[in-house]
């Protein structure tokens, strides 16, 4: 999909909320120069290489912002005070865009874990602990994203924290559980 559909999708926004999602538009172009603009999981998106890095959307009461990753929301929590979110959205006021600085933060916190993974696929080993537990690779990623190497790892962070994780499910949570009261 081209950028002349994202054109689309924002004349479909009423004001105040279209200009700001035009301005979140900008400032993420200017942060992601040469990125293919496309509409992913039916909302505007930024990718890199064939990877979504930012999208947003608009939503009946705010616009949400889309890093097509939960781990990028956790890392930044204490940037994120004030914000609402869910495990995969920032929410924002409809008359006001994300900040520079914010948006900043998200895509380079998305681009540093889009080039974990790429690290994690070249480097064999680096999720062999989680893999030989039978994790699935939405797991495996959120762990080794997350600096969770070694089952000595997973003893230091406390288990709602982990169930906090994008890509750690219900079984995955479990399996954890086992593993880390485990002597």
């Amino acid at each position: 999909m081209t950028a002349k559909e994202i054109d689309v999708y924002l004349k479909w926004a009423s004001e105040p909320q279209r200009s700001t999602l035009e301005e979140v538009r900008r400032r993420i172009l200017g942060l992601l120069p040469g990125c293919e603009q496309c509409i992913s999981y039916g909302m505007p998106a930024f990718k890199v290489e064939g990877k979504v890095i930012a999208g947003f959307a608009a939503c009946r009461t705010f616009n949400s912002y889309y890093p097509h990753s939960g781990a990028v929301l956790d890392r930044l929590a204490t940037e994120l005070v004030g914000y609402e979110r869910t495990r995969g959205a920032l929410h924002f006021p409809m008359e006001k865009p994300l900040s520079k600085k914010l948006l900043k933060q998200l895509v380079s916190a998305k681009l540093d874990l889009v080039e974990g993974d790429v690290a994690l696929k070249s480097k064999s080993g680096s999720d062999d602990v989680w893999r030989f537990l039978g994790l699935a690779a939405p797991a495996r990623r959120a762990l080794v994203g997350a600096g969770i190497l070694t089952v000595g790892d997973l003893r230091r962070v406390a288990p709602h924290d982990l169930a906090q994780l994008h890509g750690i499910g219900p079984k995955a949570l479990e399996t954890l559980k086992k593993c880390s009261s485990a002597k």
